[in-house]
């Protein structure tokens, strides 16, 4: 529901926080402009009157490192005036240096500090000091943003050739864009074509043995699911050139089958 439809239930009271993946997104892999973030912004403290309490913005920034080399940097939404007293900034290395290095770190409201770090003790017991010795010699060192240099750019080499690809391979009638950091595309079939798990396009793409992620996977049941019913997630991530090649391909011979049937 959206924070209007909240207010005129009275059901505007129990919401606490906006979550925001604001870079390169997952699945989309879209980003928030600035001037999106100021709207945000402006539009939760207008309704904060009706809440009763302050709303909170978690402004989670998992894949900002991803940005490919020449993708212009977006201010983070605490760079905004009044941002500070209602936005949690959030940042994890285990997307940029690391998977197993399950540090992360964020910016608090003050009002929220004290509460938070006791939650995260009752939780966890303490950030295991092995891996932040580890993290903070590979900041101080250098080692970090010269991986980061490397990995910026090897993505972007991965993204670039999966979008060759999918220009070879894929039917003219699936949408589809470019990422300009992250891990993932994000494509539509026409309106007629599911991509959901039991849908003939699924099973065809694991005939051909290859898998993408159903849209309908990747929101909540309680929303509007039946949106995405055609979308599929597509990751670059951890593939070779050569399997991005072989993949897509695969994918493509299974999305045109599909298409070829419904026209």
């Amino acid at each position: 529901k959206t924070l209007e439809e909240l207010r005129q239930s009275g059901e505007i009271r129990k919401v606490k926080m906006l979550y925001l993946v604001s870079y390169f997104q997952n699945p989309t892999g879209i980003s928030t402009s600035l001037e999106k973030k100021k709207a945000i912004l402006r539009l939760v403290k207008s309704y904060e009157k009706h809440a009763g309490h302050p709303i909170y913005i978690l402004e989670d920034a998992a894949y900002r490192e991803l940005k490919f080399p020449d993708t212009p940097e977006t201010p983070s939404m605490l760079t905004l005036p009044g941002a500070r007293q209602r936005v949690i900034y959030s940042g994890t290395y285990s997307k940029s240096f690391a998977t197993g290095i399950r540090i992360g770190f964020a910016l608090l409201p003050s009002p929220l500090r004290t509460v938070v770090m006791r939650i995260k003790g009752n939780h966890d017991f303490g950030t295991a000091n092995l891996l932040q010795s580890i993290l903070e010699e590979a900041l101080d060192s250098g080692l970090y943003q010269s991986h980061l240099n490397r990995l910026q750019s090897r993505y972007q080499s991965k993204a670039r050739h999966m979008q060759k690809c999918i220009q070879r391979s894929f039917p003219d009638e699936i949408e589809w864009a470019g990422p300009a950091g992250g891990l993932y595309f994000w494509a539509k079939a026409p309106k007629n074509i599911s991509t959901g798990p039991r849908s003939p396009l699924f099973k065809k793409a694991l005939k051909e043995r290859v898998m993408y992620v159903p849209g309908v996977y990747t929101y909540a049941k309680d929303l509007n699911t039946h949106d995405c019913d055609n979308a599929m997630r597509i990751s670059f991530g951890n593939a070779s050139l050569e399997d991005i090649r072989q993949g897509i391909e695969r994918l493509g011979s299974a999305l045109n089958a599909q298409c070829s049937r419904k026209k």
